[in-house]
């Protein structure tokens, strides 16, 4: 009789997931999963089947639980205001450690294009509602400028934000650069 499993797939997940944003994919063995998560090896094998197997499992958890939120605060609002309500919302501080899916787009070949296609998709849907937003400015004279452009530019400052934040964690400089960009938004 095989001895019963112990353990809680959602808080390995959530360790896993923050193992991974620590320090990256390639600097995770499976030893640091095995203590890191509480699964066994042959658990964590049974489960996920290899390393980028947890992977791929922790980024849609950080989908879930983290990533989603960036979008719920864009989708609070109308037109400028909720493109305020972002920039506030991704303000440096300093536990600031910038997007797991950033960082790991940056970091990994992806293999798998399963993989990749999570935080693709999360940055696709982070960019359509970028632009829903400014069509809602557009329609409210908050913004006259070329809604594709200026959508182009936000998810690429976001992107930018999401490395920079790590090194510089004041959140005088993400205020200062915020409100530029939202100056621009006119």
């Amino acid at each position: 009789m095989a001895r019963p499993t112990k353990y809680d797939l959602e808080k390995a997940l959530d360790n896993a997931m923050e193992l991974f944003w620590q320090k990256g994919y390639d600097s995770v063995s499976m030893a640091d999963l095995v203590e890191f998560t509480g699964l066994s090896r042959s658990s964590m094998y049974s489960l996920f089947k290899d390393k980028e197997g947890l992977f791929k499992k922790s980024l849609e958890n950080y989908n879930t639980k983290k990533a989603g939120k960036f979008l719920d605060v864009l989708k609070s609002a109308k037109g400028k205001k909720s493109i305020e309500n972002l920039f506030d919302f991704m303000k440096f501080n300093e536990n600031f450690r910038g997007c797991l899916f950033t960082n790991c787009m940056v970091e990994k070949d992806f293999k798998d294009s399963d993989i990749f296609d999570i935080p693709k998709n999360y940055f696709t849907q982070l960019q359509a509602q970028l632009e829903k937003k400014l069509i809602e400015a557009s329609l409210a004279n908050e913004f006259n400028g070329d809604v594709k452009t200026m959508t182009l530019i936000l998810i690429n400052m976001i992107y930018g934000f999401n490395l920079h934040g790590k090194c510089n964690q004041s959140e005088d400089d993400s205020n200062l650069m915020f409100e530029y960009i939202l100056s621009l938004i006119k």
